[in-house]
Formats: structure tokens, sequence, C-alpha cells
């Protein structure tokens, strides 16, 4: 009954703590982007600074300058050109969008800056825009300074210098192994640290909740010992020729409570040998249309009795056979009739009907009584829930589903309900064929 609830609780948990912990590692990622993308400017401001020192000092041997700067891990593109345009030297360029390009774009991005300033002094002057992004043709990303150098015989020279930014799966990709480490670590721990936290957590649960069965499966043998005796003294008692009303009416009570107890005390037995997981299955081959008309026939007078029409659909070829413990399917089938003629009124209708896969076999018995309401389907398999808080008949105790989930599980199956169409409930239960 716990590991449901440990599973869900174990699941809220993981799931909670893993996605903050996912929102942490998202906010470093960003900040390690921004910081890395900061740190690319400040390296490109430096290395564009130092190439101007050099290329004034080189005394117009600009090639051998702007070459030293392509072997860098993050080559830069540099292009020279004079004041009236023409195009001095322009290095090789290894980027997604071609050099014309751009450099086109380069152009338009500089001329939207307005930062660029000409010396007009006689000495030796660098002058460089401040750094400005733009886009390539390929969704690639570019840093870009323009700048002016005056040698000292006061010719200019304008210098376009490109550098490419890395991008964001390049970024990631330098440190995806680290934060997927870290992640599934963290999540191994959490895990870890879950299980045995909530394991603590519900251990006095799990020991009340097994005192509370053994104590239920202990009181249920020891009242079948008293509860034969009384049941033997009744039928003795029908026995003895007393004519008299009130007594033939008390016996008949007693009997008819003595019965009620007997069942009661045989459902939980039933349960109490589920929680000891000590049920047996008895397995054989099992006829369905043989099973599907005993039990028809089993509850026919009872329908009869009741004026509720009992219909049994079979097909006209028959159903393979199935392997499983007819006793207990037999069982399971009893208890959905046993709640459809309790729920059925005059006239009303009550179906049984299997249907066949390839895999499986799903038996149904189908009501058009009252239905029931959404907020009950949830609790109906639930030990001692009863659905219907107005019925003052007392023979149910809210047992039968519960066995007849608990029967399911045991052969591999799975017990439901489901509403029916134009109203009432339909009972079903799915059994593999292997």
């Amino acid at each position: 009954m716990l590991k449901p609830l440990s599973r869900k609780l174990n699941f809220f948990f993981i799931t909670t703590i893993m996605l903050i912990i996912t929102a942490i590692m998202v906010i470093l990622c960003k900040n390690y982007i921004r910081i890395e993308q900061s740190n690319e400017a400040v390296f490109f401001q430096r290395m564009v600074t130092q190439m101007m020192y050099r290329l004034e000092d080189s005394n117009q041997a600009f090639e051998p300058v702007l070459n030293s700067y392509q072997e860098y891990k993050r080559p830069i593109f540099c292009s020279i050109q004079d004041i009236y345009g023409k195009m001095i030297y322009q290095t090789a360029s290894d980027f997604p969008t071609d050099a014309d390009t751009l450099l086109e774009h380069f152009r338009i991005q500089a001329d939207k800056e307005r930062s660029f300033i000409i010396a007009n002094d006689n000495r030796p002057t660098i002058d460089q825009s401040g750094i400005f992004e733009f886009s390539g043709t390929k969704n690639d990303g570019y840093l870009g300074i323009l700048a002016t150098i005056t040698l000292p015989d006061d010719t200019a020279y304008y210098l376009s210098l490109i550098y490419r930014q890395q991008s964001l799966s390049e970024l990631l990709t330098e440190q995806a192994l680290l934060y997927l480490s870290l992640w599934f670590l963290a999540l191994i721990a959490v895990t870890i640290m879950s299980r045995l936290l909530i394991k603590k957590a519900l251990k006095p649960t799990e020991v009340m909740l097994k005192s509370q069965k053994d104590f239920i499966a202990s009181a249920s043998h020891e009242l079948k010992s008293p509860l034969a005796v009384i049941l033997a003294n009744a039928e003795r008692l029908e026995q003895l020729q007393i004519d008299n009303t009130d007594f033939r009416k008390s016996v008949n009570i007693l009997d008819k409570e003595c019965m009620r107890m007997s069942k009661l005390v045989g459902d939980m037995l039933l349960l109490a040998s589920s929680d000891a997981k000590s049920w047996t299955l008895c397995k054989n081959i099992i006829d369905v249309d043989t099973l599907l008309i005993s039990l028809y026939e089993t509850y026919e007078p009872i329908c009869i009795s009741k004026k509720i029409r009992l219909c049994l659909d079979i097909g006209e070829t028959s159903y393979p056979n199935l392997c499983a413990d007819g006793e207990r399917l037999f069982q399971i089938l009893t208890i959905y009739m046993d709640n459809a003629v309790r729920h059925s009124v005059n006239t009303e209708q009550i179906e049984i009907k299997a249907e066949v896969t390839a895999r499986q076999i799903t038996f149904f018995v189908i009501d058009h009584g009252k239905g029931i309401h959404e907020e009950d389907k949830p609790y109906i398999f639930n030990r001692f829930y009863c659905a219907d808080k107005s019925r003052t008949d007392k023979s149910s105790f809210g047992l039968g589903l519960s066995i007849a989930d608990e029967l399911a599980k045991m052969m591999n199956g799975k017990a439901g309900c489901k509403d029916t169409d134009g109203g009432g409930a339909t009972f079903f239960v799915t059994l593999p064929f292997k």
C-alpha cells in the first residue's frame, strides 16, 4: 500500500530538486556565456590595439604583421584601404560568410556606430571605433572595429578588423561534459537521498500498517472458531419444534447475521492472505464459454426474482481457452454481478460478455443503473470504500471490489470500471493469455 505512495513521493521530490538544480545550472551557463563573450570582446580589443601599434611601426610593411595574427586559434580578418577606398591588402578569410559580404555588413554597421574619428595633427596617431556586433549570412556572429592609421608622412589608411564570435553551441560544447557530469551526479545523489529520507519518514506508518494487518489477520482467524460454534447452534435451534413466532424470527435473524459475519471474516482473511503474499493460484485450462454460461445460470434466478433482465452475449465462434485460476476468475465476476444486481432496479438490464484480442481477453459486466460519480471513481477499488453514503443496506462492507482488484493483480491482469453508454457502470477484468 505504501509502495505507490513512496514512488510518487520519490518522483515528486527528485523532480522538484532536479528542476531547481537545472535552473541553477541554466543561470550558471548563461553567466558563463556572458563572461566568455565579454572576454572575447576584451581579447579582440587588446589584439587590435597591439596590431595598430605594430602596423604604425612597420612603415607600410603590413603583410607580415597582419599574417602573424592569423596563427591564433581565433584569427582576425583584416582589410586595409587607402583614403580613396582602394584595397591595399586583405588577409585570407576562413569564415562561414564570404569576405565581400562580410565587409559589406561590416561597413553598414560601422556607419551606424558613428564613432569613427580621423586624426589631423602631424604626429603618428591610432584611432579606433568602438567594438560593434553584426551578423553574417550563416547565422554566424562577428565583432568589428574600424580604425585609421596615420603614418609620420601623414599617409592615412583605413583598417577593417573582424573577429568571429564563438557560437552558442561552441560555447556550450566546451562545458557540456562538465555540466552533464555534474547534473547526473546530482541526480544520483538526490535519488539516494530521496529514497533514504522517504523510507525513514514512512517507516512509522509502515510499522503501524503492518501491525494493523497482523491484527486483522489474527482477529479473523480467531473469529472463525466462535462463529462456527454460533452457526452450529443456530442450525440446532432451527431444528427444534418450537411453534413460537418470536422464537423463529429471532433464529432467522441470528442465522442471517451469522452468515453476514462469516462473509466478512472470509473477505478479511482473503485480504490478509494478499497482504502476506500467501495467496496461491491453481491454474488450469478454462473454457470461457462454459464459464460465462455458469455465471449466467448462477444469477438468472436472482435477476428473475428482482425483475432484472440478464443478457449473455456469446459470439458465434467459441472463445479460445484461457490458462488461469478458474475459481478466482469466477469470484471476480460474481463480485461484479453482486454489485450490478445491487444497483439495478426493475426492468433494467445486466449484460455479460467477453472480448478477445491477440494477447488478452476482457470480461465485462454491464449494468444500466445510476452509475458512479466522478469523485468516487478513483477510490471504488479501495478497501472499505462505499461510494453511496446514503445506503442503509449493510450487507456489503466495501471489500468486494478491493478483493476483485487483488485477485486480478495475482493473475497478472487488471480490474477496472468505466461508464456505460446511456448511464450505468461497466466493470471489467482483463487477463493475458500467457
